[in-house]
């Protein structure tokens, strides 16, 4: 028995699920992962058997996938074929008992160079945690106020007048419109001015400086 080329094992071995079908969509050929991942989710036995038609899968509707983005997978397998466009990619969202998942599904032709393609190869990328990353960055970014333009300031109190046409102080506004917190203290000129007797600690050298 001939041994195993070398590259199954590394084609096993990606962490990306990939498949390769003929130009009709029947599956020739799942790596492990694909195998593995259609387990997982519960898309076995019709989605990673070799013979099986994954086309037709995709138009039965008993997949997990979103009705649109399988249309749209669908609609441009046949650009694909026909090379009107090199490569096809969508982000496919599916709902599983494991939770949430996204793919980075990539469509692409092979064959012999300057012939028609014989088939595709469908590569599916798991994203969920990018995904996450950037839906938490999102509603980090939503949270951060930040204070622009013209602020109706009293010249008298010194209040500022809000969107609501209505007047805060200063430090309340801030709260209202940043994520600052305050902390208490006296500055020099207000203790000379309201503490006179306390005026001459001011005056002290630093601790050291004596």
């Amino acid at each position: 028995m001939n041994p195993s080329p070398p590259w199954k094992e590394a084609f096993h071995a990606l962490n990306q699920s990939i498949a390769i079908l003929t130009a009709d969509g029947t599956v020739v050929y799942i790596n492990r992962t694909w195998a593995n991942r259609a387990r997982l989710f519960g898309l076995a036995p019709l989605w990673d058997r070799p013979g099986n038609n994954l086309l037709d899968y995709l138009r039965s509707h008993k997949h997990r996938l979103k009705y649109e983005a399988a249309q749209e997978l669908l609609e441009h397998v046949p650009l694909v074929l026909d090379g009107a466009i090199p490569i096809y990619a969508a982000e496919l969202y599916m709902a599983v008992p494991q939770g949430d998942h996204w793919f980075l599904a990539e469509v692409t032709p092979y064959g012999e160079e300057g012939q028609s393609p014989q088939g595709l190869v469908v590569t599916c990328t798991d994203i969920t945690r990018l995904k996450e990353q950037i839906r938490k960055m999102e509603h980090d970014l939503s949270h951060i106020r930040t204070l622009r333009g013209l602020l109706p300031i009293c010249a008298v109190c010194k209040k500022i007048k809000d969107e609501q046409d209505l007047w805060s102080t200063i430090e309340a506004y801030l709260i209202k419109h940043t994520h600052a917190e305050f902390t208490h203290d006296i500055c020099p000129d207000c203790i000379r001015t309201l503490y006179p007797k306390y005026a001459a600690f001011l005056d002290l050298p630093p601790e050291g400086e004596q």
